[in-house]
């Protein structure tokens, strides 16, 4: 395994990271409360079949009973962003459904309230 090389344009990159602030931002607004920070390392598969390692940092939320992290997907066009639900802080997580981090704010507003459930 390599490491991971972000496979898109750099100015996506810095974005990218923008829209996952602007998510948490979100859930904070919705009443969730920063608990903990998780590292994992994510595996990807790479254009050329190969797998790619990635360490990442989650940031853990916690809104009522539940636990919420904003997560990532590498699609080939472009990259996604999930929000994952558990009963416990140290999991397991389920994805709600990916969306597209480049959303004008009010519809990307509205995949993180459908996440929630607020829709």
């Amino acid at each position: 395994m390599q490491g991971y090389q972000w496979p898109y344009d750099a100015s996506i990159r810095d974005m990218f990271l923008a829209r996952m602030a602007f998510a948490e931002q979100l859930l904070q607004s919705c009443g969730a409360e920063y608990i903990d920070t998780a590292v994992e390392l994510g595996t990807w598969m790479l254009r050329n079949g190969c797998y790619a390692y990635e360490r990442l940092e989650k940031r853990i939320w916690k809104r009522k009973n539940v636990y919420i992290r904003v997560d990532r997907v590498y699609f080939p066009e472009k990259p996604f962003i999930v929000l994952e639900f558990s009963q416990k802080q140290e999991g397991p997580y389920e994805d709600a459904d990916p969306f597209p981090y480049d959303l004008p704010d009010e519809e990307f507003e509205q995949e993180v309230w459908f996440a929630l459930g607020f829709v």
